[in-house]
């Protein structure tokens, strides 16, 4: 990770976004298809962040409320999302549990009602994950005292609210059914009924912090911040075993997350995320951010050996911040920083502390930004395909010229009249998600492989290629025909565009001594 004062993204070649001024030359056609063009709900004016040389932003739900946490369940595959109501929004609260189909970005249900304090369902956010429930579901933390179980297609959520001290860290237990949680300087495992939660065994700490679980191998560390350690306790026995690693000398510790296929505990720590070994007690690596930045959650992938973490800027620019997150990929096996980072503009820690998930085998990372109230789907693109053209595309059946492929039509309609392509026909367009295509480094829109699911693959010449919503034709897209680019308009966007004559979010390419290179889009100020 890049070394304070040293630019961000240095591994990757990336750049701070900057706005541009308006682009008059094109401003016509861009109305054009603003006119012609659907709009997609729940897109925003926002430019999409750059990518490194690994993933890409291809999708932005905005339908979700305000993201606290993220979870990909490991045998259902599904993304939940626990979220609170946006601020200053009008009309009925976004609180709850949302499950999303991790390829498309779709939602596919809310579960509004959680267990309330006096025993009555009541709308309520769903706070903090503690883990996954067997086969599909979650057990999520509810208001100060309150834990909660649901899955994708359930009315409201079940369980109960404990009495006395707040709950504070929450895991799943080493049972089945069950959940650790710390209050105060108490660990207590809990179990969680249809109406009730019932504590089965506690354990009196010298003192209380984050929480990491190994079920596997028996083990639950909890983090010591007034003492500097992290410390181990049997599950088995529920209680202290004497295993103690000593941390240096830094800030508390915010989060733990294991790393059970390589015996790595990581540990948040403010501006310095640290990974410990487990078998020897030692720190074995530590990375660090830019000034103004801080840890706010981290993801391991077993799977394909990585880490994804999510850095957030403190959004104070008098103090360094300058509104900038970044997410990061490391190589969990060699302990080293991947180069792999992704600019997050926007993510800041004003509103709360972002999140991240990954799908197993790292096709798919996820990040929850409570401070606009998105979540973001990042793909790895797959290896682009050969630019040789093949027999088929080089010749027509007669040995001539192959016919052209027909021109997008801006009215967002197939030119060829397929029923199946018309906006109005496709539910997910108006479901907050929007697909982004990013233009690859050859030049290529559309080439970069993510077809709508982890582990599809785009068509490598299509101009009308996206992730999470079909094609450009069934999401909602303006097609600018002109550059050979995609352009995602909302209602809000296009009435500035039509009232101002400017173009809000575009992408440019500009010819280099090496070939095409990518250049970030450009953003022009509202009138």
């Amino acid at each position: 990770m890049t070394a304070p004062g040293r630019p961000r993204g240095r591994g990757s070649g990336l750049s701070r976004p900057r706005a541009a001024g308006a682009l008059a030359g094109i401003t016509a056609v861009v109305l054009a298809v603003v006119v012609g063009a659907p709009v997609v709900a729940g897109a925003d004016d926002a430019d999409p962040p750059e990518s490194g040389g690994g993933y890409a932003q291809t999708a932005r739900n905005t339908a979700v409320g305000k993201p606290l946490d993220l979870l990909v369940h490991p045998e259902s595959g599904k993304l939940y999302v626990g979220s609170d109501t946006v601020a200053g929004t009008t009309g009925a609260s976004l609180a709850g549990l949302y499950a999303v189909d991790p390829a498309s970005g779709q939602t596919l249900s809310w579960v509004k009602e959680s267990p309330g304090s006096t025993g009555q369902p009541a709308q309520l956010p769903a706070k903090r994950f503690a883990g996954p429930l067997p086969g599909d579901g979650v057990h999520y933390l509810v208001g100060l005292r309150g834990i909660a179980a649901a899955k994708d297609g359930e009315a409201a959520g079940r369980g109960g609210w404990l009495t006395g001290t707040s709950i504070t860290q929450a895991k799943a237990g080493a049972k089945d059914g069950t959940v650790v949680v710390l209050r105060g300087t108490r660990l207590e495992e809990v179990a969680v009924g249809e109406t009730s939660v019932t504590v089965e065994r506690s354990l009196t700490l010298p003192a209380g912090g984050p929480l990491a679980v190994d079920r596997a191998a028996g083990q639950i560390w909890v983090a010591d911040n007034a003492n500097s350690l992290l410390r181990r306790v049997d599950s088995a026995g529920f209680a202290l075993d004497g295993t103690e690693i000593t941390l240096g000398a830094g800030a508390a510790v915010t989060f733990l997350e294991w790393d059970t296929e390589h015996g790595v505990l990581w540990a948040g720590r403010g501006a310095v995320l640290e990974a410990y070994d487990i078998s020897t007690g030692k720190l074995t690596t530590s990375f660090t951010s830019d000034p103004g930045d801080s840890v706010a959650d981290v993801a391991v992938d077993p799977g394909s050996d990585q880490a994804f973490a999510v850095w957030q800027d403190f959004g104070n620019p008098p103090e360094e911040g300058d509104g900038v997150g970044r997410l990061a990929v490391y190589d969990t096996a060699a302990l080293k920083d991947s180069g792999e980072d992704v600019e997050l503009p926007g993510v800041h820690g004003q509103l709360g502390a972002s999140s991240v998930a990954v799908t197993p085998g790292g096709e798919s990372v996820f990040v929850g930004s409570p401070a606009d109230g998105s979540v973001t789907t990042f793909q790895r693109p797959q290896t682009p395909p050969s630019e040789s053209p093949s027999p088929t595309e080089s010749s027509s059946p007669t040995g001539g010229p192959s016919d052209p492929e027909p021109e997008p039509d801006p009215s967002g309609t197939d030119p060829t009249g397929d029923p199946t392509a018309d906006p109005s026909a496709d539910p997910s367009a108006s479901d907050g998600v929007v697909p982004i295509d990013i233009p690859t480094s050859s030049g290529d829109n559309g080439g970069n492989g993510t077809g709508g699911s982890a582990g599809g693959s785009g068509d490598s010449g299509s101009l009308t290629t996206t992730t999470g919503g079909g094609s450009a034709a069934t999401s909602g897209e303006g097609i600018l025909a002109s550059t050979g680019t995609t352009v995602l308009l909302t209602a809000g966007t296009a009435a500035a565009l039509l009232a101002g004559g400017t173009a809000a979010v575009l992408w440019r390419r500009r010819a280099t001594a090496n070939g095409a290179a990518l250049v970030k889009p450009s953003a022009v100020p509202r009138p």
